[in-house]
This record gives structure tokens, C-alpha cells and sequence, in this order.
């Protein structure tokens, strides 16, 4: 394939993922089945894209950084705080859906092998998906969004386990018990291998290496890259998945302050490469294998919009949550993940599974992930209706009707005071407010910085409005900005501004008593106050004096 041929496939994928995203986000759906159906448009309607080539290799990328980015999340304090009630359910509800799956299989005379698969693929939901959506709703810290988040993470886990399976399984001829052993074996070794080189690297080698770089973020993006694909060259010459290698660097790279500063600067450019994969994997849908096979489609669908949410509801009131939070979690765990995509695709790369087996799955993740995505940004409702029909009492008694946890509204933090910038003035004010008994996130870029405050610390860009949104600034009382640089310092006010949040900015030089007066309420003059003084006077600006 020449040049331009690359080019201009790569232009018309960017394009059809572009609009088709734009629909799905115009419909509020996710945009992964704006990107499927865009390669279906591409390529099974309309012929006139080809997978091949290059493009597998654009695909195969887009695999590596989204299991890095799932990797990132998985900090060993994110599975401390994950829960016994998280553990425990998502346990169980990957053994309970996995043999249903395989029974609703089994009774559509599928063979072994496929049902197998199916009940492995089909029992995880969407890590991509439910975060997104709870973020969008601002429901992460919300209960219902803690026990999911916690459920998704232990199926992550998981998901390490069955990369190794696969990586470690080839199809197209018959395989010998003792082929089959060894095979096995030597995966599970070469992944324990993988594991140790990883936990030294993430102990005594990556924390030194970061820290030299402390203060460049496109340094540490750099070679935060770097780590994930010498990881997923390791994965390759051991014969393991490379995607297994790309999970275990993310979870490595996890453990550095530096985390959450990396995971936002790589999801832009996963995005992209993600987008194309997905496109990719519509271009290899056999349409015609879904259709004949719409009555298992169906079923699956079913399974997972209106059988696997109860389930999951079931599990988490079983180990001792309250009823609406329980069937909240079910509601919004209720879709296929994109990990099965992936799962998918290994397994046909490995002669495991046929085209049409691909095509079933992503048929049922593009129905279970449109439909869910509308009843998780409507959970409350939903769940309402659930219980006014009385559907709760028929499926589990009547004390599905009491409410037993607290409500989501006592359960979230005090506003915070938002304090960006720690040079001495920064700290100084950051550690007053604390002492004072006040809710502060303090953040700057370098993690050093942020060392010895007993305040909420972020890495991160005040220049970046998702830095800023997470740091709770559409609730915030009040944000503050020590930085001497103006033109951030305006973006800082505009963003406030735009949140309906007081900002308070550090004046100095006489350019800076220009900003807006719409924005920034109150200006800091370091040549005139002290870190005290301007400590009570901003208490006494926000009104937050007991």
C-alpha cells in the first residue's frame, strides 16, 4: 500500500470517528459506538476501507495506551480503598455472569470453545464508559459510584488473569493436554517474570528517575511512554499478550505522585489511537454473522441491560450495602465492556475464535453500551421507577423498600478553598487554612512542592480546565492563585468566572490590578500583607468564619 493510500484511509477513519462520535455525543451515547459504527459505515456498507497493514498497526497502538491508561488507574491506594463490599461482589458477579453467559450459550447451540469465550468476554462492563459518564454526572464520589468504580477495578484485575489465558492459547489445529500445559505454563511464568521486573522497577528505579525530572511534564510524558512500551517489547519476546505488558507499565507508573498529572496528558493522545481501533474493529465486523445470529444477540442484550444490573444489585445488598445504592451500582455496571472488544480481537489474532464470533460481541457492546449509557445519566429516575412498580419487593422482599444508606448529598466533602501555586506564599497560606479547619486542594506542577502538606495535594496545570474541574472547582468557595504568571493567573479568573466562583489572585506587579473585575473579587499584594493577614482577610472575603 502506498503512502497516500495510508494517508488518505487514515484521513477518511479520522473523519467518519469524528462525525459518528459527534452523533453519539448529540444522542448521549458513548463515543466508542459512534467509532464501531463508523467502521461499519466504512467498511462492510460502504467497501471502502480495508483493515491491513498499517492500520493494524495504528489499531494495535490504540490497545497498548488504553490498557496503559487503565493501568494508571490502578494505584495500590485505589485497591486499598476498594472495599470488602467491591471485592466480594465483583467476584462474585464475574462467576455468576460468567455461567450464565455460557448457559444462555449453551441453549443457542454454540460450541465449547465459544462457550467459553462468551462467558469469559461478556461478563466484564465498561471501565471506559461508567467512568466517563459518572464524571460527567460528577457521581465518582457519589456511593453508588465508589462501589462500581471498586466493582470495575477488581473486574481490571481480572482482566490481567485472562490476558495471560489467552496470550498464552493458540488455535487452528488441535492441541495435545500436554502442548496445552506447557503452553500455559510458560505464560503464567513469563507474566510472573514480568510482574517482578515491574514491582523492582516500581520500588527502586522509576521513583529516582521521576524525581531528576521533577518540573517537566513533557519529560515525564516522555519517558512515562518509554516505560510502556519497554514493558510491551518484554511482553512481546516473552510470548506474552502486549497488552498484558502495556496493563502492568500503566500499574507501575500508578504508584508515582506524578500519576494523576500523566493520566491526563496521556487520555488526548489515547483517544486518537483509541478511536482508531475502534473504528478498525467495526471495519471487521461481519454484518451478516450478526444478523443471522439476532436472536443470540438479543438474548446477550437482554442479559445485560435487564438481568445483569438486578444481579449485581443482588450481590451488593447481599454484603450489607442499602437498596438504592445497591441497585444504582446494578444500573450502571449494566453493558458489555471494551475490554471483551479486545478480548475479541486477541482471541481471532489467535485463531481462538472466527470473524463471526468478533462480530456478535461487538454487535452486543454497541447495543448494552448506547442503551446503558441512557440509563446511567438517568439512574436516579430509574431506579425510582423500578421501586415504584414494586419491581424490588418481587425480586427480593420487602426490604428492598427501606432505605438504609445515607443519602449521597451528606456523604460529599465541604466545598473546597482551591489554592494553585506553592511557592512560599502558596504554602504558607495552604498551611494556615488547614490550620484554621478549612477544606483546601493545593496544586502545582512539581510534586515537591506538594511534600509535607497536610492539605489535598494535585499534580497538575492550573492551564488545563480538567485539572481545574478536578479539583472541585464547580463547587469550590473560593480559588486562589500565588502564581506570578499573568496570562495563566486570566485564565484562572475566566474559569472561575465561568463556575460562578470568587478568585482571588496574587497582584505582583501593577499590570496584574487590571484583571477583570467580573472575575478576579479580590486581589493578593505580597509587598503589603503577610501570610496571616491575607489568610484572615480572604476567611473574611468567603464569609467562611465559623
Amino acid at each position: 500500500m502506498s503512502d497516500i493510500a495510508i494517508l488518505q484511509q487514515l484521513g477518511m477513519i479520522i473523519a467518519g470517528a469524528a462525525i459518528l462520535a459527534l452523533a453519539a455525543q448529540t444522542l448521549r451515547i458513548p463515543s466508542i459506538v459512534g467509532y464501531i459504527l463508523a467502521g461499519l459505515v466504512l467498511g462492510p456498507l460502504l467497501g471502502l476501507i480495508e483493515v491491513g497493514g498499517t492500520l493494524d498497526i495504528v489499531a494495535e497502538v490504540g490497545i497498548i495506551l488504553l490498557l496503559f491508561l487503565v493501568g494508571l488507574e490502578l494505584s495500590l491506594e485505589k485497591i486499598r480503598d476498594v472495599g470488602k463490599v467491591a471485592v466480594l461482589a465483583g467476584v462474585s458477579q464475574i462467576v455468576l455472569t460468567g455461567l450464565s453467559v455460557a448457559a444462555i450459550s449453551f441453549l443457542f447451540g454454540r460450541s465449547p470453545g465459544e462457550i467459553l469465550f462468551f462467558g469469559i468476554a461478556l461478563t466484564f462492563s465498561s471501565t471506559v464508559v461508567v467512568v466517563k459518564l459518572l464524571d460527567r454526572l460528577r457521581a465518582l464520589d457519589a456511593p453508588h459510584g465508589r462501589v462500581a468504580v471498586g466493582i470495575l477495578l477488581i473486574q481490571d484485575l481480572v482482566v490481567v488473569l485472562v490476558l495471560t489465558i489467552v496470550s498464552g492459547l493458540s488455535g487452528g489445529e488441535e492441541l495435545e493436554t500436554a502442548a496445552l500445559v506447557r503452553d500455559l505454563g510458560l505464560a503464567f511464568a513469563g507474566t510472573g517474570v514480568l510482574l517482578l521486573g515491574a514491582i523492582v522497577a516500581a520500588r527502586w528505579v522509576l521513583p529516582p528517575l521521576f524525581r531528576w525530572i521533577e518540573g517537566s511534564p513533557e519529560t515525564e510524558l516522555i519517558w512515562s511512554l518509554s516505560w510502556c512500551f519497554i514493558l510491551v517489547l518484554a511482553a512481546y519476546y516473552m510470548n506474552l499478550s502486549v497488552e498484558l505488558g502495556a496493563f502492568v507499565a500503566g500499574v507501575t507508573i500508578a504508584q508515582l505522585p506524578q500519576a494523576h498529572d500523566l493520566r491526563r496528558r496521556v487520555h488526548p493522545l489515547t483517544n486518537l489511537f483509541v478511536a482508531v481501533f475502534f473504528v478498525t474493529l467495526g471495519l471487521q465486523m461481519e454484518l451478516g454473522a450478526a444478523v443471522d445470529a439476532w436472536p443470540f444477540v438479543l438474548a446477550l442484550t437482554v442479559f445485560s441491560l435487564l438481568v445483569k444490573p438486578p444481579l449485581i444489585a443482588h450481590l451488593v445488598r447481599a454484603f450489607g450495602r442499602g437498596p438504592r445504592l445497591a441497585m444504582r451500582s446494578g444500573v450502571t455496571l449494566g453493558q458489555t465492556s471494551e475490554f471483551s472488544l479486545i478480548l475479541a480481537t486477541l482471541a481471532l489474532g489467535n485463531q481462538l475464535i472466527g470473524p463471526d464470533v468478533l462480530s456478535i460481541v461487538a454487535a452486543v457492546a454497541l447495543l448494552t453500551m448506547g442503551i446503558s449509557s441512557l440509563s446511567v445519566s438517568n439512574g436516579s429516575k430509574v431506579v425510582d421507577w423500578i421501586i415504584a412498580k414494586g419491581l424490588l419487593r418481587v425480586m427480593a422482599g420487602a426490604d428492598w423498600d427501606s432505605e438504609t444508606e445515607p443519602t449521597e448529598s451528606s456523604e460529599r466533602p465541604a466545598p473546597p478553598i482551591i489554592v494553585i501555586g506553592m511557592n512560599a506564599l502558596g504554602r504558607g497560606i495552604v498551611n494556615r487554612l488547614t490550620d484554621l479547619g478549612e477544606s483546601v486542594v493545593a496544586v502545582d506542577t512539581d510534586p515537591a512542592k506538594l511534600r509535607g502538606l497536610s492539605a489535598r495535594t494535585l499534580v497538575g496545570n492550573a492551564e488545563y480546565q480538567t485539572v481545574l474541574e478536578e479539583t472541585g472547582l464547580p463547587d469550590a468557595r473560593l480559588i486562589v492563585s500565588t502564581l506570578q504568571i499573568e496570562d495563566v493567573n486570566r485564565l484562572i479568573a475566566f474559569q472561575a468566572e465561568s463556575f460562578g466562583v470568587p478568585a482571588v489572585i496574587h497582584a505582583f506587579s501593577d499590570r496584574s490590578t487590571t484583571a477583570p473585575e467580573d472575575s478576579v473579587r479580590f486581589l493578593l499584594d505580597s509587598r503589603d500583607a503577610g501570610i496571616r493577614e491575607m489568610t484572615e482577610r480572604i476567611r473574611d472575603f468567603g464569609g467562611f468564619r465559623p
